[in-house]
């Protein structure tokens, strides 16, 4: 959903209902359904036993699923996600500056460089 002033006001009435959600490299806001896994498995173009299969054992589920989609994960008590596009940062300013979700924000960045690093020299 493409947020504008009147839906922003809206969901700051019902913050409860708007805080799950996922937010899209364009700067689109998906609120989950089934999860933020499934929600971030829905959105590559393979199965879930496919998807399973490409994740590392020894790797976070999540963590490599944000890498691999570019999405940035919400809910009201932490925001999760790695260099967010400018779109992106739009969007959460709007949605954490109004308390829909949390304004405590965490990069994944570095630790998705030192994965990759650590599997590089293993």
């Amino acid at each position: 959903m493409k947020l504008t002033e009147e839906l922003l006001k809206e969901m700051e009435k019902k913050k409860e209902l708007y805080g799950d959600g996922i937010i899209m490299p364009d700067g689109d806001y998906r609120l989950i359904q089934d999860g933020h896994l499934k929600t971030l498995m829905a959105l590559l173009p393979y199965t879930e036993n496919e998807i399973w299969k490409m994740i590392p054992d020894d790797d976070s589920a999540l963590f490599w699923l944000v890498e691999k989609t570019g999405c940035v994960l919400t809910d009201v008590n932490s925001t999760i996600g790695m260099k967010m596009t400018p779109a992106q940062q739009k969007t959460y300013e709007a949605l954490s500056s109004r308390g829909i979700v949390s304004n405590e924000y965490y990069d994944l960045t570095r630790q998705r460089e030192k994965v990759k690093a650590a599997r590089a020299n293993a």
